[in-house]
């Protein structure tokens, strides 16, 4: 009897995580969905939509084998930069460098089709802004990074001249937060 027990409890686990595989399952097609929308409102062909979710599909099928093109060791190196990390797990160093290398691979491609609509084949630095500003949740913590278009000089300056000082000042953060790229500045 209590043999029958367990296989039923056993029978139960295993239908519970059809079901939870079927509701992601209808997750990932809503998604994809809104996605497809979301092009067909921005004036994209759904077909490069189609495009993009095949090679998801493709990188999905290759699974977990695939190592990313970042490099680990450095990925981890920045991750441990925050004071308040004191370890990081293998596995969240390569889940990190993996969400990195697909947005990535997502800005550029918007920064692709920003400089192909104004009939450019040189990606620039505004067409990587038109791209941020094109997706929200990009543009809300990218924008603030990415030098103004107006501002975006053909020769860098010299370091340590007063040109005038005609530049903008920055908006200040919200306490505890710092800008993306206070990583790659020199702190004295």
């Amino acid at each position: 009897m209590e043999q029958v027990e367990e296989e039923r409890e056993e029978a139960a686990e295993v239908m519970e995580q059809v079901e939870e595989e079927r509701e992601e399952a209808g997750e990932t097609a809503e998604a994809m969905e809104q996605v497809e929308e979301e092009a067909e409102e921005a004036g994209e062909p759904a077909e490069a939509v189609e495009q993009v979710g095949d090679e998801h599909e493709a990188e999905a099928e290759e699974g977990a084998s695939l190592r990313p093109s970042l490099p680990v060791g450095r990925v981890k190196r920045i991750m441990r930069v925050d004071r308040d990390i004191k370890k990081v797990t293998n596995e969240a160093t390569l889940l990190v460098a993996a969400a990195t290398e697909l947005f990535l691979g997502s800005l550029a491609a918007g920064a692709h089709t920003a400089a192909a609509r104004r009939g450019r084949r040189t990606v620039r630095a505004v067409h990587v802004r038109a791209a941020a500003r094109a997706h929200r949740p990009t543009a809300d913590f990218l924008l603030d990074s990415l030098p103004a278009e107006e501002e975006a000089p053909r020769a860098r300056p010299v370091a340590g001249s007063s040109g005038g000082g005609g530049g903008r000042e920055a908006k200040p953060l919200p306490r505890g937060t710092r800008r993306i790229d206070a990583f790659f500045q020199k702190v004295t």
